[in-house]
């Protein structure tokens, strides 16, 4: 019987002490800053059109709706027939970062594709452009799901533009993808500041619902292992009077 009410109160403490630790662990802020988190207009000034974005009338808009953290960048296109020229979508000037070109940098970006352009075409591609094209496509053949890619620039290549091409040339409608946390960084490891698009709010409010709604889980499951106990020791009690 001893033994019993022993393991009884050892799960009360573990409980106690688990819940505690995931109380504690809310406040802490271990998130590193994109250059891009896209949660305000404060990054739209920065996106420069190419290409067959006007064809294929593509549009951007920032949404929370399941976006990887805060808000996201959306890409939507709507078009009918055919796109002669593949290339289409948006970049980066490395004039607007006070830089004179991206040789050394990588561009490193979530991307969430929708079932439509998963069907449409298999990759999304990632490049660096002026001096040299270098490209880096990124699968998504696998829809609604956040995937990470990038794409590096050669240290001696004077490639002023890094960007985002949409390789769909059949007509389409409606959103292509959505990307998120957007950084771009030297071959030294140093990540170009956010652009001060980022608004502490949204990914408070975010994160703040993820922990709670995790300890609320856990309280739950433990609670029904602690019943669980409670009910075998009243049985043996109930038995031994």
């Amino acid at each position: 019987m001893k033994k019993l009410l022993s393991v009884l109160l050892a799960a009360v403490s573990a409980f106690t002490m688990s819940t505690a630790v995931l109380a504690a662990d809310e406040g802490n802020e271990i998130k590193e800053k994109p250059t891009f988190a896209f949660d305000t207009n404060d990054s739209m000034s920065y996106f420069h059109k190419f290409g067959n974005a006007s064809d294929t009338n593509l549009t951007l808009e920032l949404t929370d709706a399941g976006a990887y953290e805060g808000r996201s960048l959306k890409f939507s296109e709507s078009f009918t027939g055919s796109i002669s020229n593949q290339y289409g979508g948006i970049y980066f000037d490395s004039a607007d970062f006070g830089l004179s070109n991206f040789a050394g940098y990588t561009l490193e970006v979530k991307i969430k594709a929708s079932k439509a352009a998963s069907k449409a075409t298999p990759n999304i591609t990632l490049f660096g452009d002026g001096q040299q094209w270098v490209a880096q496509n990124v699968a998504i053949t696998e829809s609604d799901r956040w995937l990470t890619g990038s794409v590096s620039i050669p240290a001696g290549v004077a490639d002023s533009k890094l960007g985002i091409s949409i390789p769909i040339t059949e007509a389409f409608e409606g959103e292509v993808i959505s990307i998120d946390n957007l950084v771009i960084k030297d071959n030294y490891g140093k990540q170009i500041e956010n652009v001060g698009d980022i608004d502490t709010s949204i990914a408070q409010k975010s994160g703040t619902f993820s922990r709670v709604m995790g300890i609320v889980l856990f309280v739950l499951v433990a609670a029904a292992a602690i019943g669980g106990i409670v009910f075998f020791v009243l049985k043996i009690m109930r038995r031994y009077r």
